[in-house]
């Protein structure tokens, strides 16, 4: 690393990186180890001045760091200084037990290792050369080979010079990929965050008021952002259209197919169309950008808030659920049998219709509740709704849709597999409409 990126180091210290703490600790270790030794047994020497030295100034650069870790700052040269303490201490050590060389020149590839985390390969390979240099020293000073060429070729071969060059290397290479990898995740989390902003921004905020009737909706992403959308629009005073739908696809390239889909829905709407007509239309639209892996299933429906008249067509979605007085005995599946959005240019959708009387409720989901299995492999399944709804005739649309997701979550044990919407649509009983 050039030395100008050393001196540009962030004066912060960054609070996900603890790699200058877990070396000084190490580092800690060693001159713990270096500070016993000589109570350990009559056969250890004294220690020698130098390795006082090191031990010293180690000490004092590990204490120093940790005060400016404390303080949230970082060192002047840092890092740069930390491989420059460790080599000297290292180096001291190797001078102090010149019979165990082969043992502590092992330490230097800790050294090579950290500098290659920190600096990358040039640094990595600086650090070595630094090492092997240092070695070279340690050995002359305690006259462990004498002055000869072919003496030093083979100390360094014996102790494991060539390794640790290699080392350098692989290490340098293997850490680099590493950090590829992490901007590349950070870079994705950041996309992840923005697709999952702007589909918040999609979803409506707050369900639009509607005299004598109830809603709620309730939706779980498997991942960060999520295939399913929904909205409910008043149309006019007396008419309120609803769309639940489940784009095939997940993540960022599900939600482009959601944007595309919901900003179709919505244009549709507007126009007053009929819902089989909203989908012949939407389903005409997003055809060509859908194929040829992807399709949408969805139910739109349109509720004349008076009579409470509630005309649908369900595109190849689950059946929702019309509770008749709130109870499960019963339930009636909303189903038109016809294909999903996207899959042909000629769908055939119908429009199909129902009265709500008062008390009763329609309850949406997508296939993220059905399809949610336990740990048997077991599926939640209509037969799971359905159980989960018993004894909720009385309940408002937000407990409805709330128990429903948790009974949900609790059956896959807190890890569905796909995105989950439960929407509730209850027409008010007479007492508690007025």
């Amino acid at each position: 690393m050039p030395i100008e990126d050393v001196l540009q180091r962030p004066r912060a210290v960054p609070t996900d990186d603890e790699s200058d703490v877990i070396v000084a600790l190490v580092r800690s270790a060693i001159i713990l180890v270096i500070m016993l030794l000589p109570w350990m047994g009559p056969n250890y020497r004294e220690i020698a001045p130098a390795l006082h030295v090191a031990t010293i100034v180690g000490a004092c650069y590990t204490l120093a760091l940790f005060v400016a870790r404390l303080m949230r700052r970082w060192l002047p040269w840092q890092r740069f200084l930390a491989i420059c303490v460790d080599l000297f201490l290292v180096t001291a050590a190797i001078v102090q037990w010149g019979t165990q060389t082969n043992a502590l020149f092992q330490l230097y590839y800790i050294i090579v290792i950290v500098a290659a985390m920190w600096f990358g390969r040039h640094g990595a390979l600086t650090a070595a050369v630094a090492s092997i240099g240092a070695f070279v020293a340690a050995a002359y000073a305690i006259r462990l080979i004498p002055m000869g060429e072919g003496d030093i070729i083979g100390l360094l071969w014996q102790a494991g010079a060539p390794v640790l060059v290699i080392l350098a290397l692989v290490s340098s290479y293997v850490l680099r990929a590493r950090d590829v990898e992490r901007t590349r995740a950070l870079r994705l989390n950041h996309e992840l965050q923005l697709a999952r902003s702007l589909q918040r921004e999609m979803l409506p905020d707050e369900l639009p008021p509607t005299e004598g009737y109830d809603l709620a909706v309730r939706l779980e992403a498997a991942r960060l952002v999520s295939g399913d959308l929904y909205d409910f629009i008043s149309l006019d005073d007396n008419k309120l259209l609803m769309f639940v739908a489940d784009v095939a696809g997940k993540s960022v390239h599900g939600m482009m197919h959601v944007s595309l889909l919901h900003s179709h829905l919505k244009a549709a709407a507007k126009q007053g169309l009929p819902p089989a007509a909203i989908a012949r239309v939407v389903n005409r639209s997003v055809y060509d950008a859908l194929q040829p892996n992807s399709f949408a299933s969805a139910f739109i429906a349109h509720l004349h808030l008076p009579t409470g008249t509630l005309n649908y067509v369900n595109c190849g979605h689950p059946p929702p659920l019309l509770l008749r007085g709130g109870r499960t005995e019963g339930a009636q599946p909303l189903s038109s049998d016809v294909t999903m959005i996207g899959v042909t240019t000629e769908p055939g959708y119908m429009n199909f219709s129902e009265v709500l009387e008062p008390g009763d409720m329609v309850v949406v989901v997508t296939d993220g509740v059905t399809e949610a299995r336990n740990r048997k492999g077991d599926f939640f399944g209509e037969e799971g709704v359905i159980a989960a709804l018993a004894g909720m005739q009385d309940a408002s649309a937000e407990e409805v849709a709330s128990g429903l997701m948790r009974a949900v979550t609790r059956f896959a044990r807190g890890r569905l597999h796909d995105d989950a919407v439960v929407a509730v649509l209850r027409r008010l009983p007479l007492s508690a409409a007025t």
